[in-house]
């Protein structure tokens, strides 16, 4: 352990108490008085137009005094928010901001830039591309070949990553019609290594390139002919000029079979946001396709392999396929590196293949664990011997290592970054591909000449618009003060990492006759998971209506709750949770793997803490928040069987 980084780690936050409001109100300070500053000296020609005698008159002094007083009761209604500072908050994935990100966003929303093109963010347009930057080191991917960028969160960047994949996929049938309409000849590599003419290929062919020798092929085709001729025949074969619709009708007129849809296939502990995004893509719901967890809640890769053989007995292409670090329930990390190993074996053994993204949203920030200071990789030996844990072992630090094998990954610095929302991003490996989904608005077209000019335009690759420049000097501060390997944000989640196995092992042995806790497995990283039981309880329905008991005491899910302790919830539904869920029923004894799949949405109620509080294993005088919360949950549990008892 870092002496230097446990003691910088008290510097890091506002703390539960406040105890850094002198440091954060002097660089608040210091960030208002420079604005002020640089306003009063841009042309001080131009004189004043707000006078003094102007803060004398009637209606200023109204405007003054409306805006104090709402102020006041906007102060006010603050404080009903949730305390995400403090040690006893144990619910969703927040907690407090990092000072420097509090200060970065602060100082560069004064100046309310709009990341959107760089003449309107001449500063923070750099810095957001700058962190991208350092998100695809900690990620172990190349920096110079590597698209990336802030987005709104993670549902948006995930978004952007399935929006990449599939016009990457219909790529070679873009360019094959493009080529034929050329009159060029093209070839392109086969996941076999072969290569082949693209007008010899059929649809299926076509709709299994790998990404690399796709992107080839899009440089070789703007190659073959003049630009414009090129841009010509690529918007009238693109889907995304096309359509759905008229796209599939011209597959059946061009190869004679359309084949069916193709498939987007998920870790069946993926966030609920995937559905929204393949039903907006025009993907359609029905095409998402969850692959088995195993009983860590893990992507299942043998369940994965078997789902890739049936789909290819039929002919269905694989558009993606979506693994997840972090998971939103559990923090589980899949096996990115076995999942890749999948993916080479069907390249090797059936010619198919497919983009293969990460959802990263929580976990990514994990991955700095894994660096040292110099830049080179720590063993989970050298992490586990630093920490005097059993934690991290080998395959889950090979699991973050095979992050740079993924086509692309979703981070949110809002999250684990401990950055203030908006803040999440996405990376693409080969930035090629943000060519694929670019639009050029004439009224934001980069200046002819400057460098680097199309970096600078973010607003023609990402799909939304206008875009916080503040959130880009959040992070980059933050990652400045606390630097993505050991000495900074890996020490910060390691922290958490062992309070949450602290908690972990308290809660199991924790006696709270009659009561019994059935522990979830220890967690990848720091989200601990239970159910709570009685003896009177011998129905699903009645342990349901029990835990939930519990959750509406220990929770802010009504008007006027103040809970001493604050958790959530989730439920463990079929097939979602097919093969994870044996273990958890068998411990409760009240149901059967086929009830429990009967019961539909009601499913399984399990109890959810998120422990991203680093001080949670201080030593005293700081308080034990874990003995307190043991205490608050057996509260929370008689108060609850009273009412499940109450006829």
């Amino acid at each position: 352990m870092s002496t230097k980084s446990r003691d910088a780690l008290r510097a890091w936050f506002l703390g539960p108490r406040a105890e850094n409001a002198e440091l954060l109100e002097r660089l608040v300070t210091e960030a208002l008085r420079d604005h002020i500053f640089w306003r009063r000296n841009y042309h001080p020609e131009d004189g004043f137009t707000i006078r003094e005698t102007d803060k004398r008159t009637e209606g200023y002094e109204e405007a003054v005094a409306t805006l104090t007083q709402e102020l006041m009761g906007l102060l006010a209604e603050l404080k009903r928010g949730v305390p995400f500072f403090s040690g006893r908050y144990k619910g969703h994935m927040n907690f407090e901001q990092t000072i420097a990100s509090q200060i970065g966003y602060f100082a560069a929303m004064l100046y309310n830039p709009n990341n959107v093109a760089i003449e309107g963010s001449p500063v923070t347009t750099r810095l957001e591309l700058e962190v991208a930057a350092q998100l695809a080191r900690m990620i172990g991917y190349d920096p110079k070949k590597v698209w990336g960028h802030l987005t709104s969160g993670g549902t948006v960047a995930n978004f952007e990553a399935i929006w990449v994949a599939r016009n990457i996929i219909y790529l070679p049938v873009a360019a094959a019609g493009a080529a034929d309409a050329l009159g060029v000849e093209l070839e392109v590599a086969l996941p076999d290594g072969n290569r082949a003419p693209l007008n010899r290929l059929g649809l299926w062919e076509l709709l299994n390139v790998r990404n690399a020798d796709a992107l080839d092929l899009w440089t070789a085709l703007w190659a073959s002919a003049p630009a414009p001729d090129v841009r010509r025949a690529l918007h009238d074969h693109s889907l995304a000029t096309v359509g759905y619709q008229d796209y599939g009708r011209r597959l059946v007129d061009a190869y004679g079979d359309a084949l069916p849809a193709s498939v987007v296939l998920v870790a069946a502990t993926a966030h609920y946001s995937w559905e929204k995004i393949v039903r907006t893509l025009g993907i359609g719901s029905n095409q998402l396709l969850f692959v088995p967890v195993d009983e860590r809640y893990r992507l299942d890769p043998d369940a994965l392999w078997d789902r890739i053989v049936e789909l290819t007995s039929r002919k269905v292409p694989i558009m993606a396929c979506v693994s997840v670090c972090g998971t939103t329930e559990e923090s589980a990390v899949d096996r990115l590196d076995r999942v890749l190993e999948v993916r080479e074996r069907a390249e090797r053994e059936l010619g198919v293949t497919f983009h293969i993204h990460s959802d990263a949203a929580y976990g990514g920030y994990a991955a700095a664990v894994t660096w040292r200071a110099d830049g080179t990789r720590r063993t989970a030996a050298e992490i586990r011997a630093s920490l005097g844990s059993d934690w991290p072992d080998d395959d889950w630090v090979r699991a973050i290592e095979a992050l740079a094998g993924a086509d692309s990954v979703t981070i949110d610095p809002h999250k684990l970054g401990y950055c203030p929302y908006p803040a999440g991003a996405i990376l693409v490996k080969d930035r090629r591909a943000r060519e694929l989904v670019s639009i050029d608005p004439p009224y934001l077209l980069p200046a002819r000449g400057l460098d680097s000019s199309e970096d600078l335009f973010l607003g023609r690759f990402i799909f939304e618009g206008s875009k916080p420049g503040a959130a880009a000097a959040s992070v980059w501060l933050s990652h400045k003060v606390l630097p993505l390997d050991e000495r900074g944000y890996g020490y910060l989640i390691e922290q958490t990492v062992l309070g949450a196995r602290r908690m972990h092992r308290a809660l199991a042995e924790a006696d709270l006759s009659p009561f019994r806790i059935v522990m979830l497995p220890e967690p990848d990283i720091n989200i601990v998971c239970y159910v709570v039981h009685h003896p009177s309880l011998d129905t699903l329905r009645a342990v349901n209506a029990f835990n939930e008991g519990i959750y509406e005491r220990m929770s802010l899910s009504h008007p006027g709750a103040a809970p001493d302790y604050i958790i959530t919830r989730t439920r463990f539904q079929s097939p979602m949770y097919d093969g994870a869920i044996d273990p958890i029923l068998a411990a409760l004894g009240v149901a059967t793997v086929e009830e429990w799949k009967a019961s539909g949405e009601a499913g399984l109620v399990v109890l959810r803490s998120t422990v991203m509080d680093p001080f949670l294993i201080a030593p005293p005088p700081a308080p034990d928040h874990i003995g307190g919360f043991i205490a608050a949950l057996k509260r929370a549990c008689e108060e609850a069987l009273e009412r499940v008892a109450r006829p």
